[in-house]
């Protein structure tokens, strides 16, 4: 296209307009570049804390459920008349000398458990003095064990019993130095956690043994680091427990705060009401929420 020069004649008071109105867009728009590279550089990934939330759910997820075992078998009725049981696809068994143990063992090439989860090796408890005493310590180890394939290496579990601590019902503190979760699909991938931790047992008042209706409330915090290697915090407060049913297979109300070392943002954990039993959990960052069912 051809473009015709056209020259008019310019007073100096209309070229200061120009030269003035010149400046005037061209402050605009580096004032305009300047804000806008601003809110480049202030946007924030929420992938890491996505990510750190579903292993946080997973790594809590599967430590009620171990320890929902182990509760189910210090109230069996054949346990304790029999000596020994079957419990979530595991072989568990007592032994009063030379320590009260409890031994929950499960084929070397592993079976689903009543959660749908696949569970392989041995899981050893050694109360001293006993598993119904006051004040009582129970150890835990884990050999060669592997959950859902993954394999499991736990270090300094126990459970202290800690008694009615609020008149009317049992209350354990969990704790555990170190545990960490090798994925069986990556190469040396995984995550690691310690926990430290209240379980408080509302019983079925129905019956001494275990039963769907007994419930945990659970609060504390589990300190973990993720797949990606970020460090982070989640906790539960007393009042806002985690509940967990043995009529449900996941986790329930909370809910849990979640605070990553290297980010600013806020995060929090919500799982179902109380009434229900969903396979669904919700994290939620900045007001931002992510959907996921826990399996």
């Amino acid at each position: 296209m051809m473009i015709r020069k056209i020259i008019l004649p310019i007073h100096s008071k209309y070229m200061n307009a120009q030269r003035n109105s010149f400046y005037l867009y061209t402050l605009v728009a580096v004032l305009f570049l300047i804000s806008s590279c601003g809110k480049e550089n202030q946007q924030i990934d929420y992938n890491v804390g996505v990510l750190a939330s579903q292993e946080y759910v997973q790594s809590q997820q599967m430590m009620d459920l171990l320890l929902n075992t182990y509760f189910k078998s210090i109230t069996d009725s054949l346990l304790i008349v029999d000596y020994s049981s079957s419990i979530d696809g595991a072989t568990i068994t007592y032994h009063a000398a030379p320590e009260e143990t409890i031994i929950i063992s499960y084929p070397f090439w592993g079976c689903e458990d009543e959660c749908g989860h696949n569970r392989a090796g041995i899981i050893t408890a050694v109360a001293n003095p006993g598993f119904y005493d006051s004040l009582a310590v129970i150890s835990f180890s884990f050999d060669e064990f592997r959950y859902d394939g993954d394999t499991l290496n736990v270090d300094g579990m126990t459970i202290l019993n800690q008694g009615k601590t609020d008149g009317s019902n049992d209350t354990y503190a969990v704790k555990a130095r170190s545990v960490q979760r090798l994925y069986a699909d990556t190469l040396g991938g995984g995550t690691y956690f310690s926990m430290d931790q209240m379980f408080v047992r509302k019983k079925d008042s129905a019956t001494i043994y275990h039963s769907p209706e007994d419930r945990f409330m659970i609060s504390g915090s589990i300190n973990g680091v993720s797949s990606t290697g970020y460090s982070y915090v989640a906790r539960v407060e007393t009042e806002e427990y985690i509940l967990d049913q043995f009529s449900c297979n996941w986790a329930k109300l909370g809910p849990a705060s979640l605070s990553l070392e290297s980010q600013v943002y806020s995060t929090f954990i919500l799982f179902p009401g109380a009434d229900t039993c969903t396979n669904r959990y919700v994290v939620d960052i900045e007001g931002n929420s992510f959907y996921f069912p826990f399996d």
